[in-house]
C-alpha cells in the first residue's frame, strides 16, 4: 500500500498509464506520425497505431488547360503593329506634289502648305514606326505567354497606333484577349 493514497495499491512503474503531457522521445530511426502524432519507426510504411499509410503517393496536380486567347490576342496585336508600320511608311514616302493635287479647301484656308503637311506627316510617320515596333514586340510576348505587362503595353501601342483604323480595332481586341488571359502568363 502506498503511504500517499491509503486504500490504493501501488502500481509497478511499467503498468502505469502513459502521461500525455510528456513529449515523445525520438531516436535517429524514429519519426512522428503525421496523422496521430505518436512515435513510429522511420522504416514503417504504415503507422501501427492509427493505420496511416505512408506508401500512398499523391497524384500530381493536373496541368492547367491553356487557352488560345493569348495566342490570338498576340497575333492581333502583331497585325495591328504591322498595319501601323505600313501606315508610317506611307506617311514618310508621301510626295508633297501628291498632297498638292488633293483638293482640300480647308488646308488652303488654314494657311498650311503642302511642304508643311509633308513635314507633319513625316513626324507622325516616325512616331507611328515606334508605336508599331512596340506593338509587334508586345504581340510576340503575348504569343509566348511571357511578361504580361509587356504584352499589355504592346496591345496599348497597337491600339493607339491606328494602323488604317483597322489596326486600332485589332489592337483593342488583342489587348482585351491578353488581359482576360492574364493567369496563363509566366
Amino acid at each position: 500500500m502506498s503511504s500517499e493514497n491509503p486504500g490504493q495499491a501501488e502500481m509497478p512503474p511499467s503498468a502505469q498509464p502513459p502521461s500525455y503531457t510528456q513529449t515523445p522521445t525520438y531516436t535517429q530511426a524514429s519519426r512522428s506520425c503525421v496523422s496521430c502524432g505518436r512515435t513510429i519507426n522511420w522504416d514503417s510504411n504504415v503507422c501501427p497505431y492509427c493505420g496511416h499509410d505512408y506508401r500512398f503517393v499523391a497524384a500530381p496536380a493536373a496541368p492547367q488547360q491553356r487557352s488560345a486567347k493569348p495566342l490570338l490576342g498576340g497575333i492581333l496585336i502583331i497585325v495591328a503593329g504591322v498595319l501601323s508600320l505600313i501606315m508610317a511608311v506611307s506617311f514618310i514616302v508621301m510626295d508633297p506634289h501628291d498632297i498638292e493635287n488633293l483638293d482640300y479647301q480647308q488646308l488652303r484656308d488654314s494657311g498650311i502648305t503642302a511642304t508643311d503637311l509633308d513635314e507633319i506627316l513625316g513626324i507622325c510617320g516616325a512616331i507611328e514606326i515606334v508605336f508599331g515596333a512596340i506593338a509587334i514586340i508586345g504581340g510576340f510576348f503575348a504569343v509566348m505567354r511571357k511578361h504580361f505587362a509587356l504584352a499589355v503595353v504592346g496591345g496599348i501601342f497597337g491600339l493607339i497606333g491606328i494602323g488604317f483604323l483597322v489596326g486600332g480595332l485589332l489592337g483593342l481586341i488583342g489587348l482585351v484577349l491578353v488581359v482576360i488571359s492574364r493567369n496563363e502568363f509566366r
